[in-house]
């Protein structure tokens, strides 16, 4: 996962040596996580908003990295309801081990390592609730976009939900600097320390390589439309869209027929 990136998970096995490495060590220092910018975990924040998890259900994180969203979903957890992180790096899976034994949520949390462009190793219906955070669109090909969703809906649960957010087109890398930034004007010793010591680290090694890619159609920024669709064809009713990320992402939430 890179920054939105992040999306971290669902690495298809094409991805190259070096962003392997590059993520392998992030998440083992723990450098992925304080490098993420605000307009990112905000925008995780929205999936969490929208996920509806009840005791006894499991939600997927298909593309979970570090484990980022977890803290998010501790009240959830709680109650009983069980995640399970997905990723295809090893290394995302031991941060996520770690979080949750910092946590004291080891009973609750469950990993394994998966490529989304592939069958993913679960039942049909066994789990509630989908959260693809910025991981779909690092898939090159448009078929295993395409299957990543199919299996998204058949491995949730009758009525179960998607939360899926990928690149827009629009992707700006800059932009999503600024309004981090905006986000962060009120805590101005946050907003000094990312502006002139984080930030320029998060660019240069996350944002402006994610813009690369999308500009080159190595990795796949979605029109709005298209990204409802490829949800709505999968199978998903339609509930919900916005614009997130600083305006450099869309989020769709979609409900299994």
């Amino acid at each position: 996962m890179d920054f939105g990136g992040t999306g971290q998970g669902g690495e298809s096995n094409i991805l190259s040596s070096t962003y392997k490495k590059y993520w392998q060590i992030g998440f083992k220092t723990r450098l992925y996580d304080g490098l993420s910018p605000e307009a990112y975990l905000e925008s995780l924040r929205r999936v969490a908003d929208l996920l509806r998890l009840t005791e006894g259900e499991r939600v997927l994180d298909a593309g979970c990295g570090s484990g980022l969203l977890l803290p998010l979903l501790t009240d959830r957890l709680a109650r009983g309801g069980q995640y399970l992180g997905m990723d295809t790096l090893p290394a995302g899976h031991a941060a996520l081990k770690a979080r949750a034994n910092r946590m004291d949520l080891n009973r609750s949390v469950s990993g394994v390592q998966a490529d989304l462009s592939k069958p993913l190793p679960l039942r049909d219906a066994s789990v509630s609730c989908v959260a693809a955070h910025f991981s779909v669109y690092t898939l090159p090909e448009e078929n295993d976009r395409k299957h990543a969703f199919q299996e998204f809906e058949r491995v949730l649960k009758p009525g179960g939900l998607l939360v899926t957010a990928n690149p827009t087109l629009s992707y700006d890398a800059q932009q999503i600097i600024r309004a981090s930034l905006e986000s962060l004007k009120n805590k101005k010793r946050s907003w000094w320390m990312k502006k002139f010591l984080v930030y320029p680290l998060t660019l240069h090694l996350g944002l402006k390589h994610i813009e690369k890619q999308l500009k080159s159609g190595y990795w796949h920024g979605y029109q709005p439309e298209e990204l409802r669709d490829a949800v709505a064809q999968a199978g998903f009713a339609i509930e919900h869209t916005e614009t997130v990320y600083g305006g450099s992402g869309f989020l769709v939430v979609g409900r299994k027929r």
